[in-house]
């Protein structure tokens, strides 16, 4: 039985790499880890324009230490920063369990 729904087409494209139920856990990994590599990327950019992890620059923005917490240019570097790092987690769980698959 399979785990994966897959449309049939993809499916025999699938086939043509051998074993279906093996080699999608694999491919889906190789994928997630290139995307995870982009959150690590943008991670290292907004750690590089401020020179802190998040964590510190969510508790300096609190603070008031980086200027007016809720100027365009700081809160939306915030959130995007944020999503960024929830990103990068559910891919590293979703990682993780298709390790478990395989």
């Amino acid at each position: 039985m399979s785990m994966i729904e897959l449309s049939p087409s993809l499916r025999d494209t699938l086939k043509r790499l051998g074993e279906v139920e093996e080699n999608a856990p694999k491919i889906f990994i190789r994928g997630l880890k290139e995307l995870l590599k982009e959150c690590e990327e943008e991670i290292l950019n907004f750690e590089i324009k401020y020179g802190i992890s998040f964590e510190k620059f969510r508790e300096r923005l609190e603070k008031g230490d980086l200027g007016v917490p809720f100027s365009y240019p700081l809160e939306k570097d915030a959130m995007i920063w944020e999503d960024i790092v929830v990103e990068k987690g559910l891919r590293l769980n979703m990682i993780r369990e298709l390790e478990q698959i395989k």
